[in-house]
């Protein structure tokens, strides 16, 4: 037998279970704050990543298109001194 000061009541056994549980359960929401805050900064750099690639792409859409727009000008202009000439 156990002396009775060792052992615990059943009530005190019920209260530290609750606690417990109340303390995984608030573990538990820590966890999942701190995932969600990790997942909305991995979301937010590939976002920016996403922008800045997106910036890029048109960025060599324009410079190419103005290559193209000078070279229509070049061709424009030999044949406005072409037909000039005539």
């Amino acid at each position: 037998m156990m002396a009775k000061s060792l052992s615990k009541s059943y009530e005190k056994r019920i209260r530290e279970a609750r606690n417990l549980k109340a303390v995984k359960h608030t573990e538990a929401e820590l966890k999942e704050e701190k995932r969600v805050e990790k997942e909305e900064h991995r979301n937010r750099i590939l976002e920016r990543k996403k922008k800045y690639e997106e910036k890029l792409r048109q960025e060599r859409y324009q410079a190419e298109m103005s290559a193209r727009k000078r070279m229509r000008v070049k061709r424009k202009e030999l044949k406005a001194r072409a037909h000039a000439k005539h």
